[in-house]
This record gives structure tokens, sequence and C-alpha cells, in this order.
């Protein structure tokens, strides 16, 4: 569960190398990016889903959208792209 804490850093690692407020991605583009992550595929699916949720107020990118695709190659498996989003900031008081 201590693993769990370092996905949004690496979340917030991986949009600012890439420059930008919004962009789709999937679980395999964060493994690609960053090889020695450590997180099985399901961990960081379920992080994703979590930030979709809301379950995760801390972190500064959201999860607006997901879409359910197919792989082009064998073996045909279906592919989750996630909506990243950075928040926007609240009101200050």
């Amino acid at each position: 569960m201590t693993e769990s804490l370092f996905l949004p850093d690496l979340l917030e690692q991986y949009m600012t190398e890439r420059g930008c407020s919004e962009c789709w991605i999937t679980v395999q583009d964060l493994r690609a990016w960053h090889p020695s992550i450590r997180f099985s595929g399901q961990a960081i699916a379920g992080f994703l889903r979590r930030c979709y949720t809301m379950a995760f107020p801390f972190c500064r990118y959201r999860v607006t959208r997901i879409e359910k695709t197919w792989d082009t190659v064998p073996p045909y498996r279906p592919l989750r792209k996630y909506l990243i989003q950075e928040r926007q900031a609240g009101p200050s008081r």
C-alpha cells in the first residue's frame, strides 16, 4: 500500500515532462515512459480509476474521462485510455 502514495508523483512527473495540462494516457504509456516502475498494471489502473472518482483530492491531476478501446495486435485485448487534466485552483478565501 505504501507504493500507491508514489503514483501521484509519477503522474505529475509524466505530465510535467510532456509539458501539457491535459492528455490521454494508458497504463502501457506510463510503464514505457519510466521502465523502472515496479507497479503492476492493475495497481496503476486502480490508481487512475480512483483519480476518476476523486478519491485522491491531494493529487494535482485528475482523470476526467475513461474510454475503452481494443488493442490492434494479437491478443486483441481491451485497453483503457484515461484523459488526465490538471486540477483548477479553487477560489482563495
